[in-house]
């Protein structure tokens, strides 16, 4: 072989050898995650996916890491609509306890959800992987929230818990919020595979995000003393047929 077309071979092969994976680079990929609920499943609102299905207030769910489980410090991230003032602090339950939400000074309106954290936390999610930009949760919350601009944003660090893969659920901690939360709110979850150090987070992917359905029409005060005024009508018809 002539000495050109040996260093044109050698250049092709170490070409080739660039483009294959080295030892160890599958543990630097983390799984995102998804939540997860016995009715929940991804739809298209708004012209974004989103998982829907959860019950409001949002009770016995939980998140997987797809397709391989995960464990680390689990921070569950609850975006309201900002319409009209902040709610107060949802309380999130797991299986070690109920825990106050703190709420994030300003309101998300742009960019992506770990930076504007990262701003405005004590904690730095600039690792977190896959980025959550604004556009992939708003235009499902303005189906229900048309004024809304971005999210009040509640976070609870839960402690540490091992998600599981899609195949194995609900190996994930079973999860609840204790209060009714606005139609349109947005549930995603960050993991932390790293130390408080050196933080290294596993983000919820944007189709995975839990959206929150509007509250039952009729539920609530009216619905109940509509009932009622039923009950009423029904009892006087029954008492007028035995007079």
């Amino acid at each position: 072989m002539r000495p050109a077309s040996c260093l044109t071979a050698l250049a092709g092969a170490a070409a080739l050898f660039a483009l294959v994976p080295t030892v160890g680079y599958a543990d630097t990929i983390d799984d995102p995650l998804h939540g997860f609920c016995a009715t929940c499943s991804e739809q298209t609102i708004g012209g974004v996916q989103v998982t829907t299905g959860v019950s409001n207030p949002p009770s016995n769910f939980t998140f997987t890491a797809s397709p391989g489980s995960q464990t680390g410090e689990l921070f569950l991230d609850i975006l309201i609509p900002n319409v009209g003032s902040a709610p107060a602090a949802p309380t999130v339950t797991s299986p070690s306890g109920t825990v106050t939400t703190t709420k994030v000074d300003t309101a998300w309106t742009s960019g992506f959800l770990n930076n504007f954290l990262t701003a405005n936390t004590s904690i730095s999610f600039a690792t977190a992987s896959p980025q959550n930009p604004i556009g992939a949760f708003l235009p499902a919350t303005q189906t229900v929230q048309p004024t809304a601009s971005g999210f009040f944003v509640f976070q609870a660090d839960l402690g540490n818990f091992t998600l599981g893969n899609p195949s194995n659920v609900p190996a994930g901690p079973n999860l609840s919020i204790g209060q009714q939360l606005a139609g349109g709110s947005v549930i995603v979850a960050f993991l932390n595979i790293g130390t408080a150090a050196a933080p290294n987070f596993v983000a919820t992917a944007n189709s995975g995000a839990l959206f929150v359905p509007g509250p039952i029409v009729g539920a609530g005060l009216p619905g109940l003393i509509a009932a009622c005024g039923g009950l009423l009508a029904l009892a006087r018809r029954r008492r007028q047929r035995t007079v």
